[in-house]
């Protein structure tokens, strides 16, 4: 097993065996209230209790934020998503695997005794200064085991501004003008887990709020949005009474709830030439979301009227600032990927492993920053397809996803790629990461 479970040997860098307490993951209830009822649990708690804890702030130490628990056969495999890539945690008994995933239920204020159906709870807890959201979701699998899936949200750690997320001063500024013409839908896509609310709200945060006047209808997830007013409404009324009220005291802007199927997208489509709306929807990309919309209405002339823009965007790696390596790159190479070899004089990429240094006989302590994967964190790229002529022409066509990429591409609008190459030539990211982001898409 891979897990610093517990205890850690202070000493592993200098070279002795002493060991120093670390500390571990602190549970403060599940979110939905349901206490933790320790005398009923007392022999899953004595086994299971302290195992979650280290693993859990094993996890975090490591940067991830995703826990997957799959078992298979008398073993159960532990991985870890760390910066969107899957690594491994280990193998261990499916025996203590099951004990585990029930105690995590339990934190989570889940039914332990149901295994038929997929649930999800959430635990409140903190490890050092941090506070986290803990997300618990099970999944029901052949034989009567599950699948253990925990998802962490660091609290502190929030993206409010749209520059905290990669945008750009020309971004911002060409979003203002896709929503400042008070009609028209602004559509942020993504799969889910893939930052597409945080880039609605950097979106949202992006616009003036002093000068228009922005209404939000529905859940909002607890973000404290300045001088942006949540509309009154009532549980009662279906959607399209609560658009014509809000709709009514004249915003500029209303930011509506995901929309998710045909009914609610043609309710809002309605609303169209009333004012602007900002939404999220489930869709690949920019394009596939354009596309979405036209299909869920049923109707590519309207859908081309309605919108004002769609956004998109990826994660890709940083670059671990402490080991990362600079190199020259070849002139004809950067001519290739669009960069100018008169301004880019240097780029960089991850540093080889130590123990592949090592086996050459070279001296280098491994990096304990990024733990020698060469990168921290992870920064968005972007795409912007705005609704000028062309566009809408395409849209209301019928055009298909790659009709649509090809036509932002020939008006000059923002593509994953070439935002993606701001952050190469600025070091970072690396050509290597892009290459793997891109590999699929």
């Amino acid at each position: 097993m891979i897990f610093k479970f517990g205890r850690k040997g202070a000493g592993n860098a200098a070279g002795n065996d002493e060991e120093v307490e670390v500390e571990l993951i602190r549970f403060q209830g599940a979110t939905n209230g349901v206490s933790l009822d320790v005398e009923a649990n007392q022999k899953l708690v004595r086994i299971a209790f302290e195992p979650i804890k280290e693993l859990f702030t094993d996890a975090i130490s490591r940067g991830a934020e995703t826990i997957r628990i799959d078992p298979k056969g008398e073993r159960a495999t532990i991985g870890f998503l760390v910066d969107g890539v899957p690594m491994p945690a280990g193998r261990i008994p499916r025996q203590r695997a099951h004990a585990m995933t029930q105690m995590a239920k339990i934190l989570a204020g889940i039914d332990a005794s149901q295994r038929s159906q997929p649930q999800t709870g959430g635990i409140k807890a903190s490890l050092g200064a941090d506070e986290f959201e803990v997300l618990v979701h099970t999944q029901p699998l052949q034989g009567g085991v599950e699948r253990l899936l925990v998802y962490f949200r660091n609290l502190d750690e929030t993206l409010d501004r749209p520059e905290e997320i990669g945008m750009t001063q020309e971004l911002k500024t060409r979003i203002r003008e896709a929503t400042g013409q008070r009609q028209g839908l602004f559509i942020a896509c993504g799969p889910s887990r893939t930052g597409v609310t945080t880039t609605l709200y950097a979106c949202l945060r992006g616009l003036d709020a002093y000068l228009h006047d922005i209404q939000t209808i529905g859940d909002v997830g607890g973000r404290e949005l300045i001088n942006i007013s949540a509309f009154e409404t009532n549980a009662e009324d279906p959607l399209e009474e609560t658009l014509k009220r809000c709709i009514r005291v004249e915003p500029d802007v209303i930011l509506l709830d995901p929309i998710s199927d045909p009914d609610v997208a043609r309710v809002v489509a309605a609303f169209h030439d009333k004012c602007t709306m900002i939404t999220e929807i489930s869709a690949k990309d920019a394009a596939a979301g354009l596309l979405q919309w036209a299909e869920w209405l049923g109707d590519p002339g309207l859908a081309a009227a309605s919108l004002c823009g769609a956004i998109s965007q990826k994660l890709i790696r940083r670059l671990c600032a402490e080991c990362k390596e600079a190199y020259k790159p070849n002139p004809s190479m950067l001519r290739k990927i669009g960069l100018d070899p008169d301004e880019i004089q240097v780029l960089y990429r991850k540093a080889r492993p130590a123990s592949e240094i090592l086996e050459r006989g070279e001296e280098i302590e491994p990096c304990y920053i990024c733990n020698d994967t060469g990168y921290t964190g992870r920064v968005a790229i972007f795409e912007l397809i705005e609704m000028n002529d062309a566009i809408r022409g395409l849209v209301a066509s019928g055009a298909d996803t790659a009709a649509l990429r090809a036509g932002a591409r020939s008006e000059d609008m923002l593509t994953l790629q070439k935002d993606a190459m701001r952050h190469v030539s600025d070091g970072t990211t690396s050509l290597e990461e892009l290459q793997r982001v891109f590999k699929n898409a």
